[in-house]
């Protein structure tokens, strides 16, 4: 799936790709980056975290999780 988000410090649309994944047997989004960098991002008890990278801006994971936020209540178990 596609979603498209505010570069949280350009301000410029940002196309990402998101896949499905298991983490560790939660429900997780793998968040696929233009230049093939990734991470995965899960939501526990409301929250967002990022799962496997430290060093995630925290703006950038809340932009992501605003277009995710429709996708995931849908998916959820």
């Amino acid at each position: 799936m596609r979603i498209t988000i505010k570069e949280p410090v350009t301000k410029s649309p940002l196309n990402l790709d998101v896949r499905p994944e298991d983490y560790n047997g939660d429900q997780g989004w793998r968040v696929l980056f233009p230049e093939k960098d990734s991470f995965v991002m899960v939501q526990k008890d409301g929250e967002w975290n990022v799962m496997d990278e430290s060093d995630i801006n925290p703006q950038l994971v809340e932009a992501i999780a605003k277009a995710l936020h429709p996708v995931a209540r849908y998916n959820s178990r």
